[in-house]
């Protein structure tokens, strides 16, 4: 009986962590290059030169163009996908 409690644990523990990964994606999927760079500046530390903080934000924005994820356009492109959300 210990044992299927600790699988069950175990599980449970696991598919937690999969639906915080999933929603930590969601955040970042549909943002246009800019709204990616501003995130990534106020993530990344102060104390990183900003000419790492350029090479780490160039390497990000090509994984999520390569992968589809980035959404071309101008930030008000953007804007407009989020205000549709809210109810008037």
């Amino acid at each position: 009986m210990k044992k299927l409690i600790k699988f069950a644990m175990i599980i449970g523990a696991i598919a937690a962590a999969a639906r915080l990964v999933g929603s930590k994606k969601a955040e970042w999927e549909g943002l246009t290059e800019a709204q990616v760079r501003g995130k990534l500046d106020e993530r990344l530390p102060d104390r990183v030169p900003d000419d790492k903080r350029a090479k780490v934000a160039d390497k990000v924005v090509a994984t999520m163009r390569s992968r589809g994820k980035l959404v071309e356009g101008s930030d008000s492109d953007a804007g407009e996908t989020a205000e549709d959300g809210s109810d008037d």
